[in-house]
This record gives C-alpha cells, sequence and structure tokens, in this order.
C-alpha cells in the first residue's frame, strides 16, 4: 500500500519536471516541439497557414499542457493523501510462541537421519505470564470490563438491559467465569430481570480472571431499576455526557460521540482517507475518458469534413469545367464552383486565390491547396491545375474533362459501396420481419391442431 502510494506521489512529479525540462530547454521549445500532426489537424479544420498556424498549434498544445499539469497535480495531491494513511501493515516473521492466554501453535517439524526423513507435529503452548504481567493483566481487565459489560446500558448505575459477560477479558489474556450475589435479579450470562422489582436493587458483580494458574477476582456493583421507573430521553442523553465528559477528565480534549440513542450529537466523518482510495482510480479514469472522448470529436469532426468533401467533388470539378469553357478566369471559376461546399471548401479556394491576387506563386499555391485539404481526388486535381494553368486553358481543360470521368466513375463507384452497406444493415431487419410473417402464417395452422 505504502509502495503503492510513493509511486503515486513520485510519478507524477517526475512527469511535470520531465515536460517543463521539455517545454522551457528544449531546442524547439520556441512552439515548434508540437507534435506535426496536431498542426496538420487544426490546418484542415480550419483555414489556416504561416504563422497564424503556429500560434493555433501553441495555442493547443498550450491549452493541453495546462489541463496534463493540472491532472497530474490533482493525482499528486490524491497519492499524498494515500500516503499519509495509517498503515495497517503488520510485519510477520514467521512462527512464534503464542502470546499469553491464545491457544498453542502446531508446526510441522522434519527429522532427517541420514537416507531417512520423518515429520511429527509439535505443539507450541503460549508463553506463561510471569507474576507482575498477570497482576498488570488483572488490573487492566477490571478497567475494561467495567465498560464491557455494560451492553446496552449507559452506566452500571442504571441498568435496564441485559449485561454482557464475556468469556475472555478484552487483550484475551485472562479467561473469565461469571457469578452474582442474586442470581434471580442478574443470571450468570448477564440477563437482567427486573419483572418483579419495586425499586432499585444493588447487585454485586464477580468475575474470577484465570490465566490456568493463578486466579483472580475483580467485583462490580450494578444498580437495576424497576421496570416502572422510565427516564426520559433527554435525561438519558444528559446523563450519557455527563459521565462520558467525567470519565475522560484525565484527557486533554473531550470529543463528543455521533449520537446517542438516535440523538445526533454532532455530525463527524473520518473516512476522507478511504473515499480518496475509492476515488482515485475513478478520477484517473474519468480523466483518461474525457481525453479519449475529446479526441475522439475532433476525429469524428475531421472524418465528417473528408466525408462531405468527397461527396461534393464531382459537381466542384463539372462546374470548374464549364466555367473555363465558357471563358471565365480560372480564379472565378474557383470561386464560383467552390461554392458547392461553403463550409470547407469556400474559405480554402478563397484563400488561394487571395494569395495569387497578392503576386505569389500561381502553381505552388494551387499545389498546397490540394495538400492542405488533404483528400487525394483533391490533390491530384489541383496539382493538375499548377501543372497546366501556365502553359494555356486548352491543355488545362483536356486534363479538367479527364478529371471529370474519373470523378463521375468514382462518384458511382462510392454510391455503389454505400448502397451494399446499407443493404447489409437491412438485412437483419429483414430476416426478423420475414420470421414474424411466418410465425402469423403459421399460428392458426398450428393452433388448430
Amino acid at each position: 500500500m505504502k509502495l503503492v502510494a510513493i509511486l503515486l506521489v513520485l510519478l507524477p512529479v517526475v512527469a511535470v519536471i520531465a515536460i517543463l525540462v521539455r517545454r522551457h530547454f528544449s531546442l524547439h521549445k520556441d512552439g515548434s516541439w508540437a507534435v506535426p500532426e496536431i498542426a496538420g489537424r487544426l490546418q484542415k479544420l480550419e483555414v489556416l497557414y504561416g504563422r497564424s498556424l503556429e500560434d493555433a498549434t501553441a495555442q493547443y498544445v498550450e491549452q493541453r499542457f495546462r489541463q496534463f499539469l493540472a491532472g497530474l497535480g490533482m493525482l499528486w495531491i490524491l497519492g499524498l493523501g494515500v500516503l499519509l494513511l495509517p498503515s495497517e501493515d503488520k510485519d510477520s516473521s514467521g512462527i512464534q510462541r503464542p502470546a499469553a492466554g491464545e491457544d498453542a501453535a502446531g508446526i510441522t517439524v522434519q527429522l532427517t537421519d541420514g537416507d531417512k526423513e520423518e515429520e511429527f507435529t509439535l505443539s507450541v503452548g503460549s508463553r506463561q505470564m510471569t507474576e507482575e504481567e498477570f497482576e498488570a493483566a488483572v488490573s487492566s481487565a477490571g478497567v475494561s470490563l467495567e465498560k464491557e459489560i455494560l451492553g446496552g446500558n449507559s452506566s452500571l448505575d442504571f441498568v435496564t438491559e441485559n449485561l454482557v459477560f464475556p468469556k475472555k477479558d478484552p487483550a484475551g489474556l485472562l479467561k473469565i467465569s461469571w457469578d452474582t450475589d442474586a442470581l434471580t435479579i442478574i443470571s450468570r450470562n448477564g440477563t437482567v430481570r427486573r419483572d418483579n422489582l419495586e425499586e432499585a436493587c444493588s447487585v454485586t458483580i464477580r468475575a474470577e480472571l484465570s490465566d490456568g494458574i493463578r486466579e483472580r477476582t475483580v467485583s462490580f456493583c450494578a444498580t437495576v431499576v424497576p421496570k416502572s421507573y422510565t427516564e426520559t430521553k433527554v435525561e438519558r442523553v444528559q446523563r450519557i455526557l455527563a459521565e462520558m465528559e467525567e470519565g475522560s477528565r484525565a484527557d486533554e480534549t473531550f470529543t463528543l460521540p455521533d449520537q446517542v440513542d438516535g440523538v445526533v450529537v454532532k455530525e463527524k466523518s473520518n473516512t476522507a482517507g478511504k473515499m480518496i482510495c475509492k476515488l482515485y482510480p475513478v478520477i484517473v479514469l474519468t480523466a483518461g475518458v474525457f481525453f479519449f472522448l475529446r479526441g475522439s470529436r475532433e476525429k469524428e469532426k475531421l472524418k465528417q469534413r473528408e466525408e462531405i468533401l468527397q461527396s461534393v467533388f464531382y459537381r466542384f470539378v463539372k462546374r470548374l469545367t464549364l466555367l473555363i469553357y465558357a471563358g471565365a478566369s480560372l480564379g472565378e471559376s474557383l470561386l464560383t464552383a467552390a461554392a458547392v461546399e461553403e463550409q470547407f471548401l469556400t474559405p480554402e479556394v478563397r484563400y488561394a486565390v487571395n494569395r495569387i491576387g497578392t503576386g505569389s506563386s500561381e502553381s505552388g499555391i494551387y499545389a498546397e491547396l490540394g495538400r492542405h485539404i488533404g483528400l487525394r481526388c483533391y490533390i491530384r486535381l489541383f496539382s493538375t491545375i499548377s501543372t497546366a494553368a501556365p502553359r494555356g486553358s486548352s491543355q488545362l481543360l483536356t486534363l479538367l474533362e479527364q478529371e471529370v470521368q474519373d470523378a463521375e466513375a468514382e462518384t458511382k463507384e462510392a454510391a455503389r459501396r454505400k448502397g451494399e452497406q446499407v443493404s447489409q444493415k437491412l438485412l437483419l431487419p429483414m430476416i426478423l420481419l420475414l420470421a414474424v410473417v411466418v410465425g402469423i402464417v403459421l399460428y392458426p395452422a398450428i393452433a388448430g391442431m
């Protein structure tokens, strides 16, 4: 338990140190140390280039970095809480002689005489107490038994319920036999009979303590009250609290109990350490699920983007070809054709055309646009445009016509695959529906047999 707690404390500390060193002392501490996949993902989700992409990537990484540090800090605090819990482990040094008052222990002894081996069970008896130890045990038992025998009673001065007469002292060192001077009121097993009492009666209780060799008798005086006397709950609680306070005056502090006879005195909780142990794996699992779901949402958004761009590609390239045939410029044709998809395609194309308008290399911009969109069909299309655009519109139109034919074929194939997937999903409902119909048809015939 302690070893696990130490690891829970040290591992987050080591992880934080490693991350801080990597973050502030690495050769890439300017922000380029971020995983390239993050930059690529952000670039696909938004129109980001150059400095804006670097800033968005750094902000994204910084946000995840702070969340991760906060999680490590939480784990460190919880691990420290586990470490501070009191240990319940006990050291074991093998079989030892049982302590005084305990039962004998048996150990298996192996005897070897040359080639012969024999085993037998040796009974190891409990240790006998010295005279001083016996007297100390009797004295301690007398103090402990005065509280233990009370049972449901608050005091021996006001006995209304059965007493508890244990067979051994609380330490388990001495055997006890019980007797009273009024067996009709308090029996040897602690049963209290007060049906015939008309007034309070004092009964002497004798506990005979023995270690098997010596014997001592400890006496207690109990006052049994008749059933006719009733004590209110408020009086009972007040008396119990007063007795508790009086009995603990040797202590530096006096702590009230949680409740007395169903009456709440003070609400107190000492389960913080145990709750930390129980909640630790839940918190770790919750944090893991949170980060997993966050990444899953981003992947789902990327997948949705790819599906949308893939579905509009045929219309985009066909409109682009028709516009160039009509005599429109390449930039105008691209902006008009990109209107088939406003969320992802239009911002990408508009940004690229604006960059060309500022004097950037046309071929390089179109090739970069295809790579930024990231889908194979767009990469192929804009690579073709970047190569053919400088050579004239006639060669560009020839290549675009081929792209239209290829896009049409790919669209048909995609529709066919999607139809197959839908039909496969409908197969099970159709089988269930067929089974229901067959059951309906056969039921009258079976019921009439």
